[in-house]
């Protein structure tokens, strides 16, 4: 299981994550889609500890 609550994540003085809530069962599959620049990729990057929160 995944639980994430209320991620906040800043690149300087930019908050570019703000609040963000998730809750996965295990075994699940997700898809994460929308346009550049929407912090798709900071999402997965904070996840996995490669940015700080």
């Amino acid at each position: 299981m995944l639980q994430i609550e209320g991620l906040n994540t800043y690149y300087g003085d930019s908050h570019i994550l703000r609040g963000v809530d998730v809750e996965m069962p295990a075994a699940t599959s997700v898809g994460l889609l929308g346009r550049n620049g929407m912090g798709k990729t900071t999402l997965i990057r904070s996840l996995m500890g490669y940015v700080r929160p």
